[in-house]
């Protein structure tokens, strides 16, 4: 994003320099999602780096202020090695909410595709497995992710694994309303399981679907389901169209037509994992995993 102040302003976002409820100083804008802007700052209590997620202000709606809030609330129910450590969260002087996280040194795995292509087997276990646990762990507190993707696993120098960005995630029995609309499908088209398609309720299989998806790109280099890159638009909604209803029609390709020295194991997982009917798949994270380990 530009640095000029009107650009900032325009977004309805803080500029880097700015200190926060007098203690974050934004040091510099890193990403900017979809309804966020990432931050690395500068914890000037703790005297430590973190990222700082704020929702813009032109963004924010009272659905959008909701689940951010719940983000953060629900990202700091899980502690695990592999799951990245909120450290706080609240709200700017404005209203503005923001969510503070650890300071993560490493490559996502979506970085690591799109420099050196497919990676190896051993490799994508060892990344794998390390997800599987954290995302157990969030599972245990009653936390589905709902988006789990390349650019949402990071690695460390030190093979570390940690799961990131808790944007979509929600509680598996949450008896409060719907704040995501009615009908509403959520997520990223080209990993989301059959029932968002359909904005049927998610549980702890939709993330095994998530970690199917993410196996076979990252043993193969390519999308289960691809989703062409289009500008928003007609083009880009049919396009859309056509990866849901792959999604809910179709199969990948296997894995070991791909790259032949897999064994079959894998596509025997990878076709568990991605079963239209969530009862057809692996049950629990804990069964995927332990699947996932034979291999």
């Amino acid at each position: 994003m530009s640095s000029e102040p009107d650009a900032w302003k325009s977004e309805g976002l803080p500029r880097p320099g700015t200190t926060i409820v007098a203690r974050y100083r934004l040091d510099e804008g890193i990403a900017r999602g979809g309804m966020s802007m990432i931050y690395r700052a500068h914890d000037l209590f703790h005297d430590r780096d973190v990222v700082l997620k704020v929702l813009p202000r032109k963004l924010q709606t009272a659905r959008s202020h909701a689940r951010f809030m719940r983000e953060a609330r629900l990202a700091g129910l899980v502690e695990h090695p592999n799951v990245v450590v909120t450290h706080d969260a609240g709200l700017m002087e404005d209203g503005t909410p923001y969510i503070v996280m650890e300071h993560l040194e490493g490559r996502s795995v979506y970085q690591r595709l799109n420099e050196s292509g497919a990676l190896e087997l051993d490799e994508s276990k060892a990344i794998l497995l390390q997800v599987c646990q954290g995302v157990q762990a969030a599972h245990e507190q009653g936390v589905i992710h709902r988006d789990l993707k390349p650019s949402n696993v990071l690695v460390q120098a030190d093979g570390m694994v940690k799961v990131i960005d808790f944007g979509l995630s929600k509680e598996i029995y949450d008896p409060s309303p719907t704040i995501t609309g009615p009908a509403e499908a959520l997520g990223t088209p080209s990993y989301m399981s059959p029932e968002q398609v359909f904005a049927d309720p998610a549980d702890v299989r939709t993330d095994v679907w998530g970690v199917g998806v993410l196996f076979y790109e990252m043993l193969t280099g390519d999308e289960a389901f691809p989703l062409e890159k289009a500008p928003p638009g007609p083009k880009r909604d049919a396009q859309v169209q056509r990866t849901f209803k792959a999604i809910l029609e179709k199969q990948p390709t296997p894995a070991t037509e791909r790259v032949p020295s897999l064994p079959a194991s894998v596509d025997r997982l990878i076709a568990r994992a991605l079963e239209k009917a969530p009862d057809d798949r692996f049950q629990s994270m804990r069964a995927l995993c332990t699947a996932l380990d034979a291999i």
